[in-house]
């Protein structure tokens, strides 16, 4: 099985998807240069990859900060993550470290993410997401009207981490994201090969509201961490009880 499948998704921007893992990450191409959104787990040659589809000097953005969005790109001297998630980043490299016995690895030089960034033909901006971690942020593609959102707005939302917000914290990023809902249409996620419609955050926000006010769902053991998952119309959220 080859580690990555690339699928065009607009004019300029491809989905790489990591079969392995069924994570995704996002490349998008302007005239003068290239963004490239999320890494993976690296298991695969993922730099060659991204050579093969463009030779335009190409910027490293993370969505957030856990390993699973890292990885493919450790060997890179820098990258551009939402500093209230430098530290997580460090934690989970620290912490892989530890659980395998071996020296800390070099880390890239964490960069805090500009507001916008202009490609060339093509400019992301970024977009506030926080609720799954801290700095999580979503890559708007302004002229394609495009949300990249990795893990921050998704099929099923994992907000039981220690470093997630609160559900009603979450429930006002939501609210703001409102306010850009005129600049996209689709919605790419961190976790899916198929894009959302822009209505997506509609059902999101009315499952936040059902929830907040009657807790409910079921517990999902497997999950790691484990949480309760609430299923509602189209989406679902996992959550623990002490974080609504």
């Amino acid at each position: 099985m080859e580690a990555y499948a690339v699928t065009p998704i607009f004019k300029g921007g491809w989905l790489i998807w990591e079969n392995a893992e069924d994570v995704g990450m996002y490349l998008v191409c302007g005239n003068n240069r290239a963004a490239l959104i999320d890494a993976g787990m690296g298991t695969g040659d993922l730099l060659s990859e991204i050579s093969a589809l463009t030779d335009l000097p190409v910027i490293p953005l993370l969505t957030h900060g856990h390993p699973d969005h890292y990885l493919g790109i450790m060997s890179c001297p820098f990258v551009f993550l939402n500093e209230k998630d430098h530290s997580l980043m460090r934690h989970y490299i620290e912490l892989e470290a530890q659980e395998e016995g071996t020296d800390t690895p070099l880390i890239p030089k964490l960069l805090p993410l500009p507001a916008r960034i202009d490609l060339g033909g093509l400019t992301l901006s970024t977009v506030p997401l926080c609720g799954h971690t801290q700095g999580s942020t979503g890559f708007l593609v302004e002229e394609e009207k495009v949300l990249l959102s990795g893990d921050g707005l998704i099929y099923n939302v994992w907000m039981q981490l220690d470093e997630s917000s609160s559900l009603s914290e979450y429930r006002k990023t939501l609210e703001n994201l409102q306010t850009f809902r005129p600049c996209f249409e689709r919605i790419w996620t961190g976790h899916g090969i198929e894009s959302l419609d822009a209505s997506h955050l509609d059902r999101v926000i009315s499952l936040l509201d059902t929830v907040i006010e009657a807790p409910f769902g079921y517990p999902n053991p497997s999950d790691e961490p484990p949480g309760i998952v609430a299923d509602g119309a189209g989406c679902k959220i996992t959550y623990r009880m002490d974080k609504i």
